[in-house]
């Protein structure tokens, strides 16, 4: 038997067998803490925690589950990985106070640029989505219901950019997500749009330019707002929709959800469109899945009837990522986070659901779970050439 004379000689296929048998992050940190030889070993293919508003619901493999509540006054309204956005709101004044948290490092990164904007709100206002490029130094896409600021472009300690009050699409979208260098914002009318962004002298963002990529409906927009403004003068100019349909059917009322994610195998955009159903919200399920792929060449949204290219998406209205699929995550599959459902694309089968439905869960990466990932990324984003 060959000796081995440091902890940092042991072999590749020991080390993953032993880092797939720590199931906490910490303990995996202290793994890959120790030499440059156990940093490289990827950690094995987890699915991510899910994150209520108030708390985490954790799940290991010698753990079921359990619930780590936030502070009263403390909500989760959107994450990125292993970052979370924290709402913290003062008891008396009712201020909020914008952070970025790193769960695990305990890390915090002040948000003054959201302060000062949204700081000070009404009830009714209520931050839907916090898209981070690279947190916590990257751009940030926020999207609210406020109709004067449905969307807030933020480089931290840079500056922030706000669109003109009222004007569309920015008002009429309910989803958005990064491409690349871009952004893109996703109509209920399933129209796509592309936001040119540039950085002033000072690094503060801007947008320079808008296209539509993708043109779906038919629909009179003006006809349109104007049915939202009796609705706004209610409840303190507060777009009212939330990116949901609601249709009656014999069984109850059938909502359909859309999400915009971006396609890591592709290097494209993804349109998942969803439909749950059931008399009850507890009882709830889900009855239809499509899956579409924005082609600018056509202007269309074109059917994916295979798989994911041995990727999956975890999707949810707060956050939604598209990783390469192995260990506990399956290929091919879409993950709905605020049910726990799985559905899977190729033999198109959904899994029962495990939890309430809630549009406002999101989900936490755990350190290190994308690594294997972020390698086969350098190695399939030389071959792909976007079509915008």
């Amino acid at each position: 038997m060959a000796s081995i004379s440091s902890w940092s000689d042991l072999p590749q296929d020991l080390l993953r067998l032993v880092i797939a048998r720590v199931a906490l992050p910490v303990d995996r940190a202290r793994f890959r803490a120790v030499c440059r030889s156990w940093r490289s070993v990827p950690s094995p293919r987890r699915t991510p925690w899910l994150v209520a508003p108030d708390g985490f619901l954790m799940r290991f493999e010698d753990d079921p589950c359990r619930l780590v509540a936030f502070p009263d006054n403390c909500r989760c309204i959107g994450s990125t990985d292993s970052w979370l956005v924290m709402d913290l709101t003062d008891s008396k004044t009712r201020t909020h106070t914008y952070t970025l948290e790193n769960f695990f490092s305990k890390t915090t990164v002040p948000f003054p640029e959201l302060d000062t904007v949204i700081g000070n709100v009404s009830k009714p206002f209520e931050v839907r989505k916090v898209l981070m490029r690279s947190p916590p130094e990257g751009l940030v896409a926020v999207r609210t219901n406020k109709y004067s600021y449905p969307i807030i472009l933020v480089q931290p300690g840079k500056g922030l950019w706000l669109p003109q009050p009222r004007t569309a699409p920015y008002t009429r979208l309910i989803d958005i997500a990064f491409l690349h260098d871009r952004l893109y914002g996703l109509t209920r009318d399933e129209d796509l749009f592309s936001f040119h962004i540039a950085f002033d002298g000072k690094g503060a963002p801007t947008v320079t330019g808008m296209e539509c990529i993708v043109k779906h409906s038919t629909v009179d927009h003006d006809h349109h707002e104007h049915g939202l403004e009796q609705p706004r003068k209610s409840t303190g100019d507060n777009i009212e929709y939330n990116g949901m349909r609601y249709d009656d059917d014999e069984d109850g009322v059938v909502m359909t959800i859309w999400y915009l994610v971006e396609s890591r195998a592709r290097g494209k955009l993804l349109m998942v469109r969803r439909q749950i159903k059931g008399p009850q919200l507890a009882t709830r399920f889900t009855c239809k899945v499509e899956v579409f792929e924005a082609d600018a060449s056509t202007s269309t949204w074109v059917p994916v009837s295979g798989g994911l290219d041995g990727h999956a998406l975890f999707v949810s209205k707060r956050f939604s990522r598209s990783v390469f699929a192995g260990g506990d995550v399956a290929e091919d599959t879409i993950y709905f986070m605020e049910t726990g459902e799985a559905y899977n694309m190729r033999s198109k089968t959904t899994t029962p659901p495990i939890l309430m439905a809630s549009t406002h869960a999101t989900c936490l990466f755990l350190p290190g779970s994308l690594d294997c990932y972020k390698k086969e990324k350098e190695s399939t984003y030389t071959n792909l050439r976007v079509d915008q």
